[in-house]
């Protein structure tokens, strides 16, 4: 018996966004944005720039999640209230000195959604790995 020829089947782009664990560096104009997709970890979390200047801590009266002031990151899924992941408020309890080697999180933390910067004071970097 001959064997039919194999031809090859293009996959249809279905419009999923490739994930894009790694390092991802964070300041204040990433505020608002996604900046990584799970189900994923939050692996390390490192303080590497210090604020410009002191920002009086700000909250969203309807949610309670920080404005201004905290370093804070949330997990977003449609559907569900946002979920706190990490906040830290950087101008207390000597976080203000940051290097690069300033780690913030010495655990992992699962996020299943999107994972999405709710704040960031002005001037300050942070690096995100994950995985």
């Amino acid at each position: 018996m001959a064997r039919e020829p194999r031809h090859e089947v293009e996959e249809e782009d279905v419009g999923v966004e490739p994930l894009v664990h790694g390092v991802i560096a964070i300041d204040s104009t990433k505020v608002g944005t996604a900046i990584d997709t799970g189900p994923a970890n939050i692996t390390q979390i490192l303080f590497t720039a210090a604020p410009t200047s002191y920002e009086v801590p700000q909250f969203d009266p309807g949610t309670g999640l920080p404005t201004k002031g905290y370093f804070t990151l949330i997990d977003s899924v449609a559907g569900s209230p946002a979920r706190v992941l990490y906040s830290v408020h950087t101008a207390v309890n000597g976080a203000h000195s940051p290097h690069a080697t300033h780690k913030q999180s010495g655990y992992n933390i699962p996020f299943s959604g999107n994972l999405v910067v709710q704040s960031c004071p002005t001037g300050a970097t942070f690096s995100i790995t994950t995985a």
